[in-house]
C-alpha cells in the first residue's frame, strides 16, 4: 500500500510541476492545449516505458497485470500525443505540421516530434498486434526508444515550458531513466538469460 501511494504521490507531484510550467506563460487556448497535450504526452510515454522495467511489481502493487497498467498508461500517452499535433496544425492552420522534414538537421532536430508520432504509432500498434506478428512485434515495439529519444530533442531545442531549471532537471532525468531502462532490459537481463542457458 504504502509503494502505491509513493508511485501515485510521484506521479501527482510531477503533474503538479508541469501543471505550474504550463501556467507560467499564458497563452490563447489552442496553444494552451498544443503546450499540456506535449508536456504530459512525454511524460505519459516515459510512464508506459518505466512500467515495462517492473513487470513483476505491478502485479503485487496495482493487483492487475502488468499489460493492463503499461496499456492504459500507453492509451493516454498516445491519445495526448495525437491531439498535440492536432492542436498544432489548427492553431497554424495547415496540415503540413504533421509532414516530417529530414533536412537541414537542425530542422529535423527541432521538428523530431513528427517523425517520432509516427514511430511511436508504428511501435504501439506492434504491441497491440503482437499475436499476430508474432516475435516479430518485439523489434518494432523497440521504435518506442527511439521515438522517445526523438521527442526529447524536439521538446528540448523549441519546447516553450522547458526553460526553467526544474524542468530540464524532469526532462533529462526522465530521458536517462528510459537509456537505463532500454540497457537493462536488452544488454543486462539478455546477458543474465544467455548466462542461465549456458
Amino acid at each position: 500500500m504504502q509503494t502505491k501511494i509513493k508511485i501515485l504521490s510521484f506521479v501527482v507531484l510531477i503533474s503538479g510541476i508541469l501543471m505550474l510550467s504550463l501556467f507560467q506563460e499564458k497563452d490563447n487556448p489552442l496553444r494552451m492545449v498544443d503546450r499540456a497535450t506535449g508536456l504530459f504526452a512525454y511524460f505519459f510515454i516515459f510512464l508506459a516505458i518505466l512500467s515495462s522495467e517492473y513487470m513483476i511489481q505491478m502485479k503485487k502493487v496495482f493487483g492487475k497485470g502488468f499489460i493492463a497498467i503499461h496499456h492504459f498508461l500507453a492509451k493516454i500517452g498516445i491519445l495526448l500525443m495525437i491531439l498535440h499535433p492536432i492542436a498544432f496544425a489548427f492553431e497554424e492552420k495547415s496540415a503540413s505540421v504533421l509532414v516530417p522534414v529530414f533536412y537541414p538537421l537542425m530542422d529535423f532536430l527541432e521538428l523530431a516530434g513528427r517523425p517520432a508520432f509516427y514511430l511511436i504509432i508504428i511501435a504501439v500498434s506492434a504491441g497491440f498486434y503482437r499475436k499476430k506478428l508474432g516475435r516479430k512485434w518485439i523489434k518494432l515495439h523497440y521504435l518506442n526508444y527511439i521515438a522517445f529519444l526523438l521527442i526529447f530533442i524536439h521538446a528540448w531545442l523549441i519546447g516553450t515550458d522547458l526553460q526553467s531549471g526544474i524542468m530540464q532537471l524532469i526532462w533529462i532525468t526522465m530521458a536517462l531513466i528510459v537509456v537505463v531502462v532500454f540497457i537493462d532490459k536488452h544488454f543486462i537481463q539478455l546477458k543474465k538469460l544467455l548466462q542461465t542457458q549456458a
